[in-house]
């Protein structure tokens, strides 16, 4: 049984990190098997509906989540309160990990269609890190897989001077929203996809629609849990290249 907890989110009970699919992908892989059974008794499996804040930026940080299915969004809000997506998380990624090292959170996390995520207190977490090696070694290579993600984030999809076009840029966003290797593309709204790529909404609506009427995306199921594109990959790795395509 299934109990809601506070923020819309559900509870599914406690972690099974022993048998968990994403576990050498995810923060505690390098946690020894003996130390693994005190891990999971006080982590949460955790599911987040459509639309859910995970946690609000600059609100105490008290945890992070460990993402297993669906996809997070950051946004960061400018001080006249305009709101940027400045990075997107999937499977495997880590929500909130500044929590590790700071006292509140650089980001609001929302969950973009379903997401189940294992919830980690950062205190019980901190504690376990001041004797355990292998885990600060992997949060060190968390860390840098994230900055490394962010610095790939703004070389190839921001705007501005010397930038590529919108239409190539689109393209490199939309591959990298691809889930896993298959042709299936989680789909933002078209606010969204502007404020991703710091583009107006009109012109990321005209270039989706050129996309869509030229064969290289298709607009699939229903409700924001479902909604998403089936792709022409090879068609949008030309696009992201600055290649030239037929229709």
């Amino acid at each position: 049984m299934t109990h809601p907890v506070a923020g819309g989110k559900t509870r599914e009970g406690k972690g099974n990190c022993s048998d968990c699919a994403l576990r050498q992908t995810l923060i505690c892989s390098d946690v020894s098997r003996s130390d693994l059974a005190t891990f999971h008794s006080w982590v949460d499996d955790l599911a987040f509906p459509p639309g859910t804040v995970l946690y609000h930026m600059e609100a105490p940080a008290d945890g992070f989540y460990c993402l297993r299915s669906g996809t997070v969004k950051l946004v960061r809000y400018s001080m006249s309160g305009v709101a940027r997506i400045v990075r997107i998380l999937k499977g495997g990624d880590v929500a909130g990990l500044e929590a590790a090292f700071a006292d509140t959170f650089a980001h609001t996390a929302v969950a973009v269609g379903e997401v189940r995520a294992c919830r980690i207190p950062l205190s019980r977490f901190r504690h376990m890190m001041r004797d355990n090696p292998p885990l600060q070694r992997r949060l060190l290579e968390k860390s840098q897989q994230a900055l490394a993600e962010v610095e790939t984030w703004l070389a190839e999809l921001a705007g501005g001077i010397g930038a590529a076009p919108a239409r190539q840029r689109l393209a490199r966003l939309l591959l990298s929203l691809r889930d896993g290797r298959s042709d299936r593309i989680h789909r933002f709204s078209i606010e969204d996809l502007g404020g991703m790529l710091g583009i107006s909404m009109e012109t990321a609506s005209r270039i989706l629609s050129d996309l869509t009427r030229q064969g290289f995306l298709e607009k699939c199921g229903s409700g924001r849990a479902e909604r998403h594109f089936r792709a022409d990959i090879a068609a949008l790795e030309k696009i992201a290249v600055g290649e030239a395509v037929p229709a």
